[in-house]
């Protein structure tokens, strides 16, 4: 038999070779079952701020009965379970019968939908600021604060374009997050769009939050923003006062600490830069939607920034260093 032969198929023999692959749907796990320590061990949230959730998000998320769609409560799940995890898009769909390409949409809407439509509402100030400065006091020692502020590396996979700038001062590539949280450890403030290369001045001068307080002709460019003094090391009160400032400003990194331990994702994104952006945001609004028995300080803290990083600017101006000298007063 030469080649002719056997390349020469009839037209029937080919209508009889084409065989259909039928789609195969595996069998939907039911969660409902579980407990409130097993749901919120592999979703993160409770059942009811789960319910919270969906119910917000469900306007943007695909309802269909075609082809065994997932409803929005199930894509949440789905999205929750891999924001907790930090697995392959596989190991996620094998834990819910849904394919890998299944997960990564159901991820890619759950994000945009929160970004989009919870984190304004959930990720601010609170309204009532008035015991901000109290509880801040009570668990840090240090007076008149309303946020701390700091910034953390989240490790990302080496993107396709300008990947040099994504490499910071520890060689990995990163994106380079400012966020202020309360004395809860929840976030008031989040920004998740610079590049690890950037320094943390840079990102906190190119701020919302830094533009707001620099319009406000009541405060002067840097009376707002603390930092320690380094002026004699041996002045008794400014030791009180660099201890104090410390110790209040170890809250934020507590409170990074924590949702890093909830959302281990966040350890290394695998994602691009704009989505790893989306990620972070959903996950401080997640962190903040869960209870506030869950921020109580459990020694969390995290390492990111390890060594004390200046955030502020160089050189001191005269109302700050007014402000300085006031503070120090209830040091005496």
């Amino acid at each position: 038999m030469d080649v002719d032969d056997l390349l020469d198929t009839s037209d029937d023999e080919g209508e009889e070779g084409l065989v259909c692959r039928q789609r195969v749907f595996r069998p939907r796990i039911n969660f409902d079952s579980f407990c409130v320590m097993e749901f919120k061990e592999r979703f993160r949230l409770r059942p009811n701020e789960a319910e919270f959730v969906v119910t917000r998000l469900a306007p943007r998320l695909i309802d269909s009965n075609k082809n065994m769609a997932l409803t929005p409560r199930q894509q949440l799940l789905v999205a929750l379970h891999w924001l907790g995890n930090g697995s392959q898009y596989h190991g996620i769909g094998d834990m819910h019968g849904v394919s890998k390409s299944t997960v990564c949409r159901s991820l890619k809407r759950v994000v945009n939908a929160i970004v989009d439509l919870l984190f304004q509402e959930i990720v601010r100030f609170p309204d009532e600021t008035s015991d901000l400065a109290y509880k801040f006091m009570r668990k840090g020692g240090f007076p008149c604060v309303a946020g701390c502020a700091d910034g953390t590396l989240i490790n990302i996979i080496a993107p396709s374009h300008n990947e040099a700038a994504y490499v910071d001062r520890e060689g990995n590539h990163s994106i380079n997050v400012l966020m202020v949280c309360g004395p809860d450890l929840s976030f008031y403030f989040v920004s998740a769009r610079w590049p690890g290369s950037v320094h943390d001045s840079r990102v906190m001068q190119n701020s919302t939050i830094y533009r707001k307080f620099e319009s406000d002709s009541a405060y002067g460019l840097r009376d707002w923003l603390i930092r320690p003094i380094h002026r004699n090391p041996n002045d008794v009160l400014e030791q009180r006062f660099n201890a104090a400032q410390k110790s209040t400003r170890r809250i934020i990194e507590n409170a990074y600490g924590v949702m890093k331990a909830r959302f281990p994702c966040l350890r290394y994104l695998r994602v691009n830069p704009v989505f790893a952006g989306k990620i972070i945001m959903a996950c401080a609004t997640l962190h903040n939607i869960a209870a506030n028995e869950d921020f109580e300080d459990n020694g969390h803290a995290d390492n990111g920034h390890a060594e004390d990083i200046d955030i502020g600017f160089p050189g001191v101006s005269v109302s700050s260093e007014r402000r300085i000298n006031d503070l120090m007063q209830f040091f005496t």
